[in-house]
């Protein structure tokens, strides 16, 4: 099996996307880490495109929202439709890693008062994706280990042979529940780790010990851009 050195590419950060799918609560341990249940069936929610922000230079986050976490996640590109017998390695055609950013605040409210959590996971800038990259065999994302650090020190770390759903298992639930084709793209829940994002800070993704992203969080200025 060929290293990530052997990986491509992909032309643009954002290749022709049309749906973001998430996944919340994959990872025991992050689940624990919030004192959530671990589920028993795929927990699946949805963020517009409006949200796509490319991880490179500055990553600017909503003035208005003081509470946002950042949950580091391996990013599927659906390269082609699925159907019902597809698996992974059928319709994937490249990955990213992305930050599904949270307002954990808005969340918290949310979740008491029985209510979506659109508010607090769907907000401009919330999903922050870095290149994608092409493989030569889909066990190069399954055995992987992706990392982010912040400010230096690592502060996830994950593998997805420890998620809840395997990537299969997702795969085919969006599509039952939702549909599932070309150009969607689906994060597929994040390690434990979680924590805030402040201004000033900066942040790196690692795909098996490679730089894969590199940036600087800013908060946007009041008034200006929010």
């Amino acid at each position: 099996m060929g290293d990530f050195n052997d990986w491509r590419s992909a032309d643009d950060v954002f290749p022709g996307i049309r749906n973001i799918f998430c996944v919340g609560r994959n990872y025991r341990e992050h689940a624990n880490e919030l004192n959530n249940a671990v589920p028993t069936e795929p927990m699946i929610f949805a963020k517009p495109t409006h949200s796509l922000s490319a991880a490179t230079g500055v990553v600017t986050l909503p003035a208005d929202r003081t509470s946002i976490h950042y949950e580091l996640e391996i990013v599927l590109y659906i390269a082609q439709p699925v159907i019902a017998t597809s698996t992974a390695r059928d319709v994937v055609g490249a990955v990213a890693l992305g930050l599904d950013l949270t307002d954990r605040d808005a969340q918290d409210k949310l979740k008491a008062k029985g209510h979506p959590w659109e508010l607090a996971k769907g907000f401009v800038g919330s999903a922050v994706v870095s290149d994608f990259y092409q493989f030569d065999d889909f066990l190069q994302v399954r055995d992987a280990t992706f990392q982010f650090e912040l400010n230096g020190a690592i502060v996830q770390t994950g593998h997805p042979t420890d998620m809840v759903f395997d990537f299969d298992t997702l795969i085919q639930h969006v599509h039952h529940h939702f549909g599932l084709t070309q150009g969607d793209i689906l994060f597929t829940g994040t390690p434990a780790g979680v924590g805030p994002l402040r201004d000033g800070d900066t942040g790196r993704f690692y795909m098996n010990g490679l730089t894969w992203a590199d940036f600087k969080v800013r908060h946007s200025v009041a008034g200006k851009g929010d």
